[in-house]
């Protein structure tokens, strides 16, 4: 039966390429969809994983990274007084403008922060030493934001007017983007202040590193004792900053609506162009089925001829997925292809190939002999 139903596949060779097409498009629409979901989390919670921590210290009523007060600058000495707290560490995340060589003004975010412990920096730097960072107003500026803040090359020394002063590039990083694609510029923490205007010691978040994590309700409810201070697990506060961004700014339906459409055009392809398949042998199937075929086996027919659908389809698409998932990357977006996400793309699309092929099943199974040969 597996010879039979590839045999019929490959015979039409129209609708073999039509049918390939869909499934290619599907499986592509769904693999980039789901790799760019993946991708704006990962980028609207980069701040957060790359400079770590256990728990984090924020003013009460912050709800993700991008929006946040100062504290005072009393709240480190708080935080380290508490027991079990091995370090607290200093995070800054503030809004900033830029003016530009040409008299243009845009909008930045500088951020700072110490490095979790075994690390040199919490930013990966294509340019420069970790060290070079140290010296006075020196920032980093990532490499895909050279040419829009009017950086030429080497970007290295050059100067920047930020707040109001002028900066200089001490380093330059890579593969650091926002969620919302507005430049990051980096500092170290003691000239993030002094650009920003903010007395020794403020921050606007605090990573804390503990000597042991089950101590972490305790530290949790010692510092939440303050009451404009509230404290986040790493990962709850990496969840709430990630759902208002994909989740609560419609991006994550948008690429949701694209990814199922994608999957109505395949399932409709498929659909259509195996039940052509069937109606067009249905007398060779009924031939079979009055030579004692079973059920099972006029079924294989259609199955296998969807299975094979799923593989070569899912395979172009996924190669297309790769190739379009570098041309986005190109414009300052991520998508994500692991092997997670591969993974779950390619069973959607077995399973819309198998959903395909029902009414086709179907038909082969309730073929009657006598009907057809009238």
């Amino acid at each position: 039966m597996i010879r039979i139903a590839l045999q019929s596949l490959f015979f039409e060779r129209g609708k073999l390429l039509a049918a390939l097409s869909g499934v290619a498009f599907a499986a592509n629409l769904v693999l980039v969809q789901a790799g760019l979901f993946f991708g704006f989390q990962r980028a609207s919670t980069a701040v957060i994983t790359r400079a770590g921590g256990d728990l984090w210290v924020m003013a009460r009523g912050t709800q993700l990274v991008d929006f946040a007060d100062p504290m005072s600058a009393g709240v480190g000495d708080v935080v380290r007084a508490v027991p079990c707290v091995d370090r607290a560490r200093p995070v800054i995340f503030s809004w900033a403008s830029i003016r530009k060589p040409s008299g243009g003004i845009d909008n930045v975010q500088l951020i700072a922060a110490e490095a979790a412990p075994g690390r040199a920096l919490p930013w990966a730097l294509a340019e420069g030493l970790p060290s070079d960072l140290r010296a006075p107003r020196r920032i980093a500026v990532d490499d895909a934001d050279l040419e829009r803040l009017e950086i030429p090359r080497p970007a290295i020394g050059q100067p920047v007017e930020l707040q109001d002063g002028t900066v200089y590039v001490g380093a330059v990083t890579r593969g650091i983007r926002s969620f919302t694609v507005v430049p990051y510029l980096f500092a170290e923490p003691r000239e993030a202040r002094r650009i920003l205007g903010l007395a020794d010691g403020q921050a606007t978040f605090y990573a804390v590193d503990l000597a042991d994590r089950a101590c972490a309700p305790a530290v949790t409810a010692a510092i939440e004792r303050h009451p404009d201070l509230v404290v986040r697990s790493r990962t709850q506060f990496e969840s709430m900053t990630s759902h208002y961004w994909v989740i609560g700014s419609g991006a994550g339906a948008t690429l949701a609506f694209a990814a199922l459409l994608g999957l109505i055009v395949g399932l409709v392809v498929v659909g259509q162009t195996l039940y052509s398949l069937t109606e067009s042998r249905s007398r060779e199937l009924a031939t079979l089925k009055a030579m004692g075929a079973s059920a099972g086996e006029l079924a294989a027919f259609v199955l296998w001829q969807a299975g094979l659908l799923a593989v070569v389809g899912g395979t172009v698409g996924l190669v297309w997925a790769f190739g379009l998932g570098r041309l986005v990357q190109m414009i300052g977006l991520t998508v994500v292809l692991d092997a997670a996400v591969i993974g779950a793309g390619l069973g959607t699309i077995a399973g819309m190939c198998a959903l395909a092929s029902l009414a086709s099943v179907r038909k082969v199974i309730r073929l009657e002999a006598a009907k057809v040969f009238k």
